[in-house]
């Protein structure tokens, strides 16, 4: 069989032929910033996902730097797991805040309310989930009551997790802010990008301001905060518009094969699949493998059945990160070391027809038992 490789990114024919029209129109109208589309797709992602404001801008990391500069977390602490892409961390530390890692737990990849409150502190000003994979922890709901009992504000990395609900909300509007990020492996992309949803208005505001220099107006030369451009221009927000479109069937798709997974592995020693029991992305495909399993060997053997796996989420802990070398001296947390080294991610995407799915599983199960095998003479 052919290489089943670990991502595919699709447009239809439909999709592009829209596109291109659209790109048509604005190429004649000559307004290539904060026109008509980047204004019409943070309506149509507000209304997506219920929330009251939708900010578009230039990429998924910059939403949360300027969630967190909006906050005003400079001179305290936030709160970021352990487990998580680097992005969350530099965003909370380029506001100027002091980032305190908490724990997760490797069956949710999210930290829970025990975990948050072990790491709070007097100076603690915000608490930052990841909804990795497009997972919702099941104590999300816990985690924000308890954040608003304390006047901490609850910030969501959202990053994967475009269509993501959990008891009727959408990620995203559990906190106070949530960011999106349109990266191009993402499940709907406008190449680079990203969005701010908030149901503060004083917040939305301060954003506004922010993104555009720190002028309350687009075509004005008053600064009245120190802001950057950090917009989304009107090219990409014409693809984003299409992704929102077709995002409903992308989600049903991408769901259909982890649904598929999760039957085709139950049972099997191959470890847990992690499929949640609320509405999400299908942004990954994660296995927790059994412990003690060599994932780079298993990668390998993978590769030798024409199966590319998309490896982890991610790799290690934030503290082992050689730009932190020494920021967290000593700190060892048990469970975000355990979702680190424990994990693989099985291709998962809207074209992955049940033949690539049945042979992706089949050769993981022969790969898992070809090294144990191994291991054991």
């Amino acid at each position: 069989m052919p290489l089943v490789p670990a991502v595919e990114i699709e447009i239809s024919d439909d999709e592009r032929h829209e596109v291109l029209a659209e790109v048509d129109r604005l190429l004649r109208s000559g307004r290539f910033s904060q026109g008509r589309n980047v204004e019409a797709f943070e309506e149509e992602f507000a209304a997506y996902t219920r929330t009251a404001s939708a900010l578009a801008v230039s990429s998924g990391t910059t939403a949360l730097e300027l969630i967190f500069r909006a906050l005003g977390v400079e001179g305290r602490e936030v709160v970021v797991p352990a487990a998580t892409n680097f992005a969350t961390y530099i965003a909370a530390e380029r506001a100027g805040a002091t980032v305190r890692l908490a724990d997760v737990d490797p069956t949710t990849l999210a930290p829970t309310l025990e975990q948050v409150r072990a790491v709070c502190t007097p100076r603690t000003a915000a608490v930052t989930v990841v909804h990795t994979g497009g997972l919702i922890g099941p104590e999300i709901e816990a985690v924000a009551a308890w954040c608003e009992q304390r006047g901490l504000a609850l910030v969501e990395d959202c990053a994967h997790a475009h269509g993501s609900e959990r008891g009727g909300r959408h990620a995203g509007t559990f906190g106070v802010a949530g960011a999106f990020s349109f990266f191009a492996t993402k499940v709907m992309t406008t190449g680079e990008g990203g969005m701010v949803v908030t149901g503060d208005g004083r917040l939305a505001d301060e954003i506004r301001l922010l993104r555009n220099l720190g002028k309350p107006e687009v075509w004005v030369c008053t600064h009245t905060r120190p802001g950057w451009n950090a917009r989304l221009p009107e090219f990409a927000a014409v693809l984003g518009r299409a992704q929102l479109r077709r995002l409903p069937g992308v989600l049903k798709a991408r769901r259909a094969v982890a649904v598929g997974y999760a039957d085709a592995l139950r049972g099997l020693p191959v470890g847990d699949f992690l499929l949640p029991d609320h509405s999400y992305s299908g942004y990954k495909a994660m296995l927790m493998l059994p412990p003690g399993t060599d994932r780079d060997a298993l990668k390998e053997r993978l590769r030798e059945r024409s199966v590319q796996a998309a490896g982890e989420v991610y790799a290690m802990p934030l503290y082992h990160q050689p730009v932190l070398a020494g920021r967290h001296a000593g700190l060892r947390l048990p469970g975000a070391e355990r979702a680190c080294a424990g994990q693989l991610c099985l291709p998962i995407y809207p074209g992955l027809d049940d033949e690539r799915q049945a042979h992706v599983v089949r050769a993981l199960c022969d790969s898992l038992t070809e090294l144990t095998e191994e291991g054991a003479r």
